[in-house]
């Protein structure tokens, strides 16, 4: 297991003869080029400075003035605010937030203004009031306080304990090259992480732990990620209570709440539009088609599809197939299906058992 330390750096260019400032450079001539005695014009380091002051950018010269072995701090901010404080697309509070900056996040500065700062954290760029940022000297100070401790996963698949070794019980399984955060120390080469609401261990022979910083996102970013944890709480739900789903998180409920958001729409002998009409077999197929799960287009083809289970076993999603396969249903739970039944009812809700069950078949 290999150890990384990641932090972000900035360099500074120095070549001989140059003295860099934001914006300006000055040359002079490096000492031992030659046996005149160097010279620096009038206009020189005084009045770059000077010059640096009346624009107004004081500031930006002391974030680069600040002294450290390495310049690790020159540009690096770290949050101070409550749970978060908007990064905006502009330096006013009336203008649109793109992202949020959390209390644990760090950022790189990239401009300051009066009473405001043009950071980047993670892929959020944008403007944050100067007072929710710690800068400069004291920035290197706390640093150690915003680090964070992950592991990233090597193994294709690997397993969650709920102690360390291979006798414990699994809690849930991780894939390559997700990363977790660790929330303590290792112990006898297991690290203890946080995978969602759950806290486990993981063997150290197949993750490689990193110290890191945390960052903001974008807004676009938090719309996908609460969309990411809300399928994997429908999906923890959803195996709790029993109900298949797949190993794309795709569970039969969800299957079904799809399903009924067209009953009413028209039934169309050989159709497969959930909206302009379908017969029983295309509206089977078309709904199982939107979350990625490729299905035959007749019912006598369906009846060997996935895996047979009895009625008295079945569950949301489960496919129920009629008379000699000749029909085919989507089983609700409850003793109901949703179909295509026919031209005269279209796509509609009925019992399970209306007419004589042929088979069921799971397909998740």
């Amino acid at each position: 297991m290999g150890k990384t330390h990641i932090r972000q750096k900035m360099v500074l260019s120095a070549v001989a003869g140059m003295i860099m400032i934001p914006g300006s450079a000055l040359h002079v001539t490096a000492a031992g080029d030659t046996d005149e005695q160097p010279f620096v014009q009038a206009s020189g380091i005084e009045s770059v400075l000077e010059e640096c002051y009346e624009t107004e950018v004081k500031e930006n010269i002391d974030l680069y003035l600040v002294p450290t072995e390495e310049g690790e701090y020159l540009n690096m901010a770290f949050s101070d605010t409550g749970d978060y404080t908007y990064i905006r697309s502009a330096p006013d509070e009336e203008s649109e937030w793109v992202g949020k900056l959390y209390k644990d996040s760090a950022a790189q500065v990239l401009e300051y203004l009066d009473g405001w700062t043009k950071i980047r954290s993670g892929s959020a760029e944008g403007y944050v009031p100067a007072d929710t940022l710690i800068t400069g000297s004291d920035a290197e100070e706390c640093a150690g306080d915003y680090e964070n401790d992950t592991v990233t996963v090597t193994a294709s698949v690997l397993n969650v304990r709920n102690g360390q070794g291979t006798d414990s019980g699994i809690l849930t399984q991780i894939a390559m090259d997700e990363q977790y955060q660790v929330t303590g120390d290792p112990v006898d080469g297991w690290y203890p992480v946080k995978v969602g609401d759950i806290d486990g261990w993981v063997s150290g022979e197949y993750v490689t732990e990193e110290t890191s910083y945390s960052y903001g996102e974008t807004k676009e970013e938090e719309e996908e990620r609460i969309e990411e944890e809300k399928a994997r709480q429908e999906q923890a739900e959803a195996e709790a209570s029993g109900i298949p789903v797949n190993s794309d998180g795709v569970s039969g409920q969800a299957v079904i709440d799809y399903a009924c958001q067209f009953v009413g729409n028209p039934y169309v002998w050989g159709g497969t539009s959930l909206t302009n009409g379908a017969d029983c077999s295309g509206f089977v197929q078309s709904v199982y088609a939107h979350f990625g799960v490729s299905l035959p287009r007749t019912t006598y083809d369906m009846v060997n599809s996935g895996y047979a289970v009895s009625y008295e076993e079945a569950q949301p999603g489960d496919l129920i197939l009629y008379g000699d396969a000749g029909h085919v249903g989507l089983y609700m739970g409850d003793g109901n299906i949703v179909n295509a039944l026919n031209a005269e009812k279209g796509i509609c809700i009925c019992s399970a058992t209306y007419s004589n069950i042929y088979s069921v078949r799971r397909v998740l």
